[in-house]
């Protein structure tokens, strides 16, 4: 159920208790997350590749190379710490390079290696085949729709926790 302030202004204070009692969103959430890891860390096992390193490699190919390591952590929303992890392994395993600006060398800069290119429809596929999965018996329009309300609470308690 999708509440919005209107409602929630027009609901009595115990009905509004209720709604937060029985649809815990942070739950369903957290619960369809923690299933996408697993999923996509399946399929992505041959390719020796987990889901933090999928999500950004998948990253790199929508926003192309050269991007830094600071705007990963803010476009992808995870720390430093992360990302490092992520950027280290990929390099280990020879999915990305790492170079310093020519503008600014405390910069590193992320590449995408031949092997990431060569294998970029294969992990694209995984994440499409997720989304085809969890979204198999929704219709386009309410899909469109969960996708639009959970963006537009996403902006509405981004400013208040960040």
């Amino acid at each position: 159920m999708i509440l919005y302030k209107k409602q929630v202004a027009a609901a009595t204070k115990s009905e509004v208790i209720i709604m937060q009692v029985d649809a815990p969103i942070g739950k369903w959430i957290a619960k369809l997350y923690k299933h996408h890891d697993q999923f996509v860390d399946k399929l992505m096992e041959p390719l020796n590749i987990n889901h933090s390193e999928g999500n950004m490699l998948v990253h790199l190919y929508k926003d192309g190379d050269g991007i830094n390591q600071k705007a990963l952590e803010e476009n992808l929303g995870v720390d430093k710490a992360t990302v490092s992890r992520s950027v280290n392994s990929l390099i280990e395993k020879g999915y990305i390079r790492k170079e310093s600006s020519p503008k600014d060398g405390r910069v590193n800069l992320i590449f995408l290696s031949r092997k990431a290119k060569e294998k970029q429809q294969k992990i694209k596929s995984i994440y499409q085949k997720w989304f085809d999965y969890f979204l198999e018996e929704i219709p386009k329009k309410d899909a469109r729709k969960v996708i639009e309300t959970l963006e537009k609470m996403y902006e509405m308690v981004q400013d208040k926790v960040d």
